[in-house]
C-alpha cells in the first residue's frame, strides 16, 4: 500500500459539506469508549519562551521561567480506582440476535477512541473504519486510526501508511490556555516554580469526521472535527493513483417513505457480488457525510441490478446493466410494478 491521502489546508468558504449517512454492509456493533491516560507526567524542565517536552506527550509550558519536572499531579493522569482504566473500543457480531466480541480477532482494538465513521476508502468493496482519537489537556497526544477492511476477514491499521498520520507539519500539541503566574493565577498549580506569563499546550485531538468525495473526482475524503482546533482536510489521491478506480454514488428519493430514503436497505448485484448498504442516517459521533451511498467496486465496470427495500415496505428493482463511476439516483415508486 501507499499513502493516498493528504494534508490539505482548511478553507472554510470553498467547503461545501453536505450529509451523507452510511453504515456497515454487515452487522456489527462498534462501541468506542474514551479513555483515560494511566501514566504520570513527565513534564522536563524547559527554559523562557520555549515549549518544554513531555515524555508522554502531557501538557507542554511556555513560560519565563523553567518549569518543574511534575506540574501535574497524577490524580489527573490515571483512575482513582486500581484497575478501571478504559482504554479501548470494541466489535462486536451480531451472530442470531446475540453479540460477540470479535474486536481481537479482527483487529480492530484501538486505544482512546471517540466514535468512527463507515466508509469504503480504497474503493475495493469492503467498508473501511475511520476511529477518531485523543482526549486533548490534559492528557498526551493519540493518533487517529484507518482500519482497512481485508476482504471482510480482519482490519489492518493503515493510518501511517495511508498518509492519515503524522500529521501536518508533525503537530500532535497546541496551545490551550494562559496563566498570569505572577499575578492573578499565582497560586494555579501550573504556576508552581514558574513567575509572569504562562502558556499551557495541551495534545491536538479528533472528535469526529465526515466522510465524503470533496472534490468529486470519485474517491472519499476525509474531513475532521477537532476540538479547540482547525479542522483536518484529507484529500484522497486514490483517483489519480488507481487508473481502475470503480464505484457507483447512489442517491435515494422518497415519494411514499421519507424524502431521503433513511431506512431503506439498499443490495447492489455487480460481478457476481452483492454488496449490502443501509441509508441509516447516521455516521461517527457528532458528524454527518453526504447523501449519496458510495458503493466500491473493486475490479467491477458494471452493476447488473440494484434492489432497495424502502422503509415503507415496497421492493424496488432497478435492472442494469448500468454504468459505474457516476452518481444514479432512484427515485421510490409508487407501488410495485
Amino acid at each position: 500500500m501507499e499513502a493516498i491521502f493528504r494534508h490539505g489546508l482548511f478553507n472554510a468558504s470553498s467547503l461545501n459539506i453536505s450529509i451523507r449517512p452510511i453504515s456497515l454492509s454487515v452487522a456489527l456493533l462498534v462501541v468506542c469508549n474514551i479513555a483515560e491516560c494511566n501514566q504520570r507526567s513527565g513534564v522536563k524542565s524547559g527554559t523562557a519562551n520555549t515549549v518544554t517536552k513531555t515524555e508522554d506527550d502531557s501538557p507542554v509550558i511556555v513560560g519565563s521561567q523553567k518549569a518543574p519536572q511534575d506540574v501535574l499531579p497524577e490524580s489527573m493522569l490515571k483512575s482513582r480506582t486500581i484497575g478501571m482504566n478504559i482504554f479501548g473500543n470494541a466489535l462486536f457480531e451480531n451472530r442470531n440476535g446475540k453479540f460477540q466480541d470479535i474486536s481481537d480477532k479482527t483487529g480492530t482494538e484501538t486505544f482512546w477512541p471517540w466514535g468512527h465513521s463507515v466508509a469504503d476508502l480504497n474503493a475495493d468493496g469492503f467498508q473501511d473504519i475511520f476511529v477518531t482519537a485523543s482526549m486533548n489537556y490534559p492528557f498526551r497526544y493519540h493518533h487517529n486510526s484507518l482500519l482497512l477492511n481485508d476482504r471482510g476477514e480482519r482490519f489492518q491499521a493503515s493510518e501511517f501508511t495511508l498518509g492519515v498520520e503524522p500529521r501536518r507539519d508533525l503537530r500532535t500539541a497546541t496551545p490551550w490556555f494562559n496563566l498570569d503566574c505572577a499575578k492573578a493565577d499565582s497560586s494555579h498549580k501550573l504556576c508552581e516554580g514558574c513567575s509572569g506569563p504562562v502558556t499551557v499546550w495541551a495534545a491536538l485531538g479528533t472528535r469526529s469526521v465526515a466522510i465524503f468525495d470533496l472534490d468529486g473526482d470519485g474517491d472519499l475524503d476525509i474531513v475532521s472535527n477537532d476540538f479547540n482546533s482547525l479542522p483536518m482536510v484529507l484529500v484522497s489521491d486514490l483517483s489519480t493513483k488507481n487508473g481502475n478506480l470503480n464505484y457507483l454514488k447512489l442517491r435515494l428519493e422518497g415519494t411514499r417513505s421519507n424524502r431521503d430514503g433513511l431506512g431503506a436497505r439498499v443490495q447492489l448485484f455487480a460481478g457476481g457480488q452483492t454488496f449490502t448498504q443501509v441509508q441509516d442516517g447516521q455516521s461517527g459521533y457528532l458528524s454527518q457525510s453526504s447523501l449519496p451511498l458510495y458503493f466500491g467496486l473493486g475490479e467491477t465496470k458494471v452493476v447488473d441490478r440494484i434492489e432497495i427495500d424502502w422503509p415503507g415496505g415496497l421492493v424496488q428493482i432497478v435492472r442494469g446493466p448500468l454504468d459505474t463511476n457516476r452518481e444514479l439516483a432512484v427515485v421510490e415508486q409508487e407501488s410495485s410494478p
